[in-house]
């Protein structure tokens, strides 16, 4: 247990929601927040910067790892544990451990505060609601869906028409208006498994869809665009678990789509690009 007798208000009431200062201090600190309104605030905030820095945390371990991140971590040099050194750092002061609840109540302070300021903002004026800031949906986010659902389902369900079928180059391309060749991404680990027909973004989108040796899914997506689209620029963008590279070409837009922990996903779409 700390004493934090003569440390500042804030520190103290830290120590105190840690459970970390002694009986006669917390009775007295009950004490003081029972009588005083401003010990009382300052205890609030405490709380609420706590509870705000624990979900942010929280949520920053569910945060997907970056699909370049991945690939140095797959393709890179692994690091010999027995040639790491291990520090053991010297223990710091107690008092040096209850800065980050004080550091989150400002951060959760900060952040009430400047969106009260941005709502009376936009209201002030002429008392019109707040514009809804959320970013439209793309067609990726459409494809991404339908991915995390079909990707799952057994090898019965998993296509509409199934590989063998030799029109699905001709009903495929009447229905989404892009003439493709069906690529071939044996060389690659990939058979391909068959095709869907989806609608994204409201438009119809061929969905052409393969299986790895470990079971895993790929697919190639790809809608009619504008006509004279020709910008070949590759994008990476993440959903989660699942990763997306996409790009336009003649007219049409393509996403090479498959797990986020694929190291190969980039040279995949690179084949795809060059044969479709």
């Amino acid at each position: 247990m700390q004493n934090t007798k003569g440390l500042a208000l804030e520190v103290r009431l830290s120590a105190y929601i840690d459970g970390e200062v002694n009986e006669a201090e917390r009775k007295e600190l009950e004490q003081l927040v029972a009588r005083d309104d401003e010990a009382r605030l300052v205890l609030e905030m405490l709380k609420a910067g706590n509870a705000f820095g624990n979900k942010a945390f929280e949520e920053f371990l569910h945060d997907p790892v970056p699909l370049s991140l991945v690939r140095r971590i797959k393709q890179g040099p692994g690091v010999n544990p027995k040639s790491e050194r291990v520090v053991n750092a010297a223990p710091r002061q107690a008092r040096l451990r209850l800065w980050p609840r004080a550091l989150a109540a400002s951060i959760a302070l900060l952040l009430v505060g400047g969106s009260t300021g941005f709502i009376i903002g936009k209201t002030g004026n002429d008392g019109v609601a707040p514009v809804d800031m959320a970013a439209a949906r793309t067609w990726l986010d459409d494809i991404a869906d339908y991915h995390r659902i079909y990707s799952r389902q057994t090898a019965e369900h998993l296509v509409e028409v199934p590989a063998g079928n030799t029109k699905i180059e001709s009903w495929l391309a009447s229905s989404v208006g892009v003439n493709f060749a069906l690529p071939d991404l044996s060389d690659k680990g990939l058979t391909f498994e068959g095709a869907r027909l989806l609608v994204a973004a409201g438009k119809p989108v061929a969905q052409l869809m393969y299986k790895d040796e470990d079971g895993d899914v790929f697919a190639i997506c790809f809608l009619k665009s504008r006509p004279g689209t020709t910008d070949g620029k590759m994008t990476e963008s993440m959903r989660d678990d699942i990763a997306m590279i996409s790009w336009q070409k003649a007219g049409a837009a393509y996403v090479v789509v498959g797990p986020s922990a694929d190291a190969n996903l980039q040279q995949l779409a690179d084949a795809v690009s060059a044969t479709i």
